[in-house]
């Protein structure tokens, strides 16, 4: 065990680190590995956030306490009567009720806490805890893997924090331009401080299926129907997982990877956040691939050695009025450039460049990592120089 206890550690920055340290500590205390993170903001959660379950004791609602100003520093007896009479409303009924924050340990709060718990007793409803900042420092750090992963310049391991949490719905960032701008600059500096740092898209309907698959494994009978309807959620989970996962590899190395990063800054004064909506957005579409009534155009790389295969190019799908503006911008080029080389993307309007195009690279430089092409061969072969990739082949096509 670790001893965190002479260290004045500092609450998380944002209450989105703060949800996944009190998710992380009492999924590791209750040896729950079906807890959840319940719904997002903006939704009717009746004031839990996170939905586990300690034994045979469930469901459990722990709400980390958010306010405007952050980190919380005091919590009232007026904010628990609020936060419990929201929880009542939860469904299933609670069997316990965890308030939990950033503010400092308070012994009246507490006591308060322990007169709702013996008046719910009464009337059958939840106990009701209060833990305070030091609580939850002391329950986090009696497990190595929290404390590494949260703590981590107090701990052996390396510190992997989360560093921005990205909702999204029907494969859509619930993020606008302006707060995705501020995140993507916001995580590219902490990845020089925390190169283990973490970046999570949190689908809502990803969300849901953890939830349903929790109730129903706890409700359900151990017959095979029940059974199967379990596995029938995990395998929809497992789709949705997969497409998350592969969409953070490719937002790591883009705002990670110093080949890719420097792009960034380079197209950064209205485009980052384009790019990288489109590669997110791209990546959890399911229907993305689909293609009838788009128009082709190809896209391939600086040099085509031997052993890369004979054909690099890429299929970019587009609409064709997109198309069309890569046709009129290299005709207006040459017009005034007659020497110019108009045939890559350095030279395709900025839109297209970075909805389409890049995208369409990145996702082609993640494959073939994949595939065991090193990040330095790639660089060597100047892939990492996305202003040399060329365009041709362009035509309508009627689907895959």
């Amino acid at each position: 065990m670790i001893s965190h206890v002479h260290f004045d550690l500092a609450p998380p920055k944002s209450w989105d680190q703060f949800e996944e340290l009190c998710a992380d500590t009492f999924q590791e205390e209750w040896q729950d590995p079906a807890m959840v993170r319940h719904g997002r903001a903006g939704q009717a959660q009746h004031g839990i956030d996170i939905v586990g379950r300690n034994g045979a004791l469930w469901p459990i609602g722990i709400q980390c306490k958010k306010k405007s100003i952050w980190p919380v520093t005091v919590v009232t007896t007026k904010d628990l009567d609020a936060e419990v009479e929201k929880a009542k409303a939860f469904k299933p009924k609670l069997k316990a009720f965890y308030l939990v924050s950033t503010a400092p340990d308070d012994q009246p709060l507490q006591e308060y806490a322990r007169t709702i718990t013996e008046r719910h007793q009464q009337w059958g409803l939840f106990p009701v805890v209060v833990l305070g900042w030091s609580e939850v420092v002391r329950r986090a750090t009696r497990h190595q893997q929290v404390a590494a992963k949260h703590f981590g310049s107090h701990s052996t391991g390396p510190a992997s924090p989360l560093l921005a949490t990205w909702p999204a719905s029907a494969a859509k960032l619930q993020l606008n331009d302006r707060e995705l701008g501020i995140s993507i600059r916001e995580i590219m500096h902490d990845l020089i401080d925390f190169p283990e740092g973490r970046v999570v898209v949190r689908q809502q309907e990803s969300e849901d299926l953890l939830f349903e698959i929790k109730k129903l494994q706890a409700t359900t009978s151990r017959s095979l129907k029940g059974r199967e309807a379990v596995l029938e959620l995990r395998d929809k989970f497992k789709a949705r997982r997969d497409r998350e996962v592969a969409v953070i590899k490719a937002l790591r190395l883009l705002l990670g990877h110093k080949i890719f990063c420097d792009l960034m800054w380079v197209a950064w004064d209205d485009q980052a956040p384009l790019l990288v909506r489109s590669l997110v957005e791209q990546g959890l579409d399911p229907n993305f691939s689909t293609v009838t009534g788009l128009e082709k155009i190809r896209i391939y790389p600086p040099d085509h050695p031997p052993g890369f295969g004979d054909d690099q190019s890429i299929a970019v799908f587009m609409p064709g009025a997109e198309v069309g503006s890569i046709v009129r911008n290299q005709w207006h080029l040459q017009k005034q450039f007659p020497n110019l080389e108009t045939d890559n993307i350095g030279e395709m309007p900025r839109p297209v460049q970075f909805r389409y195009a890049i995208p369409a690279v990145i996702r082609e430089v993640m494959w073939k990592l994949e595939n065991g092409v090193s990040l330095e061969e790639m660089e060597r072969l100047q892939w990492n120089q996305m202003h040399r990739w060329r365009i041709s082949n362009r035509g309508k096509t009627g689907g895959v």
